[in-house]
């Protein structure tokens, strides 16, 4: 729609990028209404010109309104941050300006380049895909063009995870900044994306002391850190492995081979319902684990939120530990087990195999009792997941990898049901698989406490 604007010339300053998605669409919706109104002139700057992005900038530093992506419009003494703010909130502002009103305008100025006394090197992370990054870039441009003499170095946080992670921790940053991108570090300093006024100031003064030189080099792990690193994965995949074998999990598990094997067609039909039921059951248990860490890494922007989280975890790992260690002792005076599959889902999933295996194939069924099997028995195994999951999202460097802890973690649980099948395939009987557990299930219970409760410590500890 096209309306009316009563009062005199207006500058409108519209800073985009020519490979801007946002900018765009901003232009075509909105920007192309304005630019019909001889009341409204709008002037285009692409922020690829370092003045540009120079004179946005300034713009946001004598406004204190920093948290800004492109498309950025300012009009009026008023700064629109990003699409959302413009295509909502711009043309409503216009209809409010009054015929009287007068308004200071802004132009860009060239850049004058100052020489370093001596060369400065700074390391730039960011994300691929990221916002913040792009326009950031574009800062770091500006800075190239500002100070001759200046190094800069571009990692992707992807790739680079372990070098920023060591900078920031050798730093000492707070546990909730580290791995954010865009981030800047000079030296022993972190700029994040409203400090590059004072990124700026800090080159100039590291250039009057000396210079520096290739810094982050200095933080590549030494031969302990990485044998630490390396640790965190079979603990990891051995969290899995004590999940896998909880005696939950391989209940239904060997019910489901007895059905295989009363059906009396052979190793083949164990082979297939086997590969079937074990897919279903690492698919279905990793994204149970993945929905669960978003959810946590979505709870974990809201700092005190977080904590709590954290917390109530850690001190749920503990007491589940403790319940568990109990459990040892009451199978050992031979009284019922605290921690169990409860028997009326354990009917349930009975009932399911049941009816599922009469009607569908053997691929087909497998899978099916496998997922439901995951379903019903998460409120026994996920004892050890969920903490194992708050372990992983609370610290930063496994944040980060995520997705591979989570299957390193997975094929951990999977493992004794692939190790079971194996053996049924080549003839082991269900007596055998029962007096297995039978023996072991005390073993069991005390190496899932003694999980739990150090699961639950390191939660605990690492919180502040």
């Amino acid at each position: 729609m096209i309306f009316l604007l009563l009062f005199s010339s207006i500058k409108l300053l519209f800073f985009y990028s020519p490979d801007c998605p946002d900018c765009i669409e901003v232009e075509k919706d909105i920007l192309s209404e304005i630019k019909v109104v001889k009341s409204v002139s709008v002037e285009f700057l692409s922020i690829k010109k370092p003045e540009n992005m120079k004179l946005l900038m300034d713009i946001e530093e004598k406004h204190n309104d920093y948290n800004n992506t492109i498309p950025v419009v300012y009009v009026a003494d008023s700064i629109f941050g990003n699409k959302a703010e413009i295509m909502k909130g711009l043309i409503p502002f216009l209809k409010t300006l009054k015929s009287t009103s007068t308004y200071g305008r802004e132009e860009a100025k060239q850049i004058q380049s100052i020489t370093l006394k001596n060369p400065v090197y700074i390391i730039y992370f960011y994300s691929a895909g990221c916002h913040k990054c792009s326009r950031m870039e574009y800062e770091l441009k500006l800075l190239r063009s500002k100070f001759r003499g200046l190094k800069i170095e571009m990692k992707d946080v992807n790739k680079n995870g372990n070098l920023l992670y060591s900078i920031e921790k050798s730093i000492g940053i707070k546990k909730e900044k580290m791995l954010v991108t865009p981030v800047v570090i000079l030296n022993k300093r972190i700029f994040f994306e409203k400090d590059m006024a004072k990124l700026m100031r800090e080159i100039l003064s590291v250039a009057n002391m000396g210079g520096n030189t290739r810094f982050w080099e200095l933080y590549r792990k030494r031969s302990v850190e990485d044998l630490i690193e390396k640790l965190k994965i079979p603990g990891i995949f051995f969290s899995g492995l004590i999940d896998g074998i909880n005696p939950c999990a391989f209940g239904v598990l060997i019910f489901f081979i007895t059905f295989l094997l009363f059906r009396g067609k052979g190793r083949e039909e164990i082979l297939y319902g086997g590969i079937s039921f074990i897919t279903a059951v690492y698919l279905t248990y990793l994204l149970i684990g993945m929905g669960i860490f978003q959810i946590i890494r979505f709870l974990s922007v809201f700092i005190g939120v977080s904590k709590i989280i954290y917390i109530l975890s850690g001190f749920f790992a503990i007491v589940v530990g403790i319940l568990s260690l109990f459990d040892a002792f009451l199978y050992r005076k031979n009284k019922e087990m605290i921690l169990k599959l409860p028997d009326r889902f354990r009917k349930i999933v009975r009932g399911r195999v049941r009816k599922n295996y009469s009607s569908m194939i053997i691929l087909l069924a497998g899978f099916s009792i496998g997922f439901l099997v995951t379903i019903f028995e998460f409120t026994c195994t996920g004892q050890v997941y969920f903490p194992v999951i708050t372990m992983i999202a609370q610290n930063p460097h496994l944040k980060l990898r995520a997705l591979s802890m989570l299957i390193i973690y997975n094929i951990g649980f999977i493992a004794p049901s692939i190790g079971v099948f194996l053996l049924a395939f080549l003839g082991i009987e269900q007596r055998q698989f029962n007096t297995f557990l039978t023996r072991n299930v005390i073993y069991i219970k005390v190496l899932t406490g003694l999980l739990l409760l150090t699961i639950g410590a390191i939660v605990l500890l690492y919180i502040h």
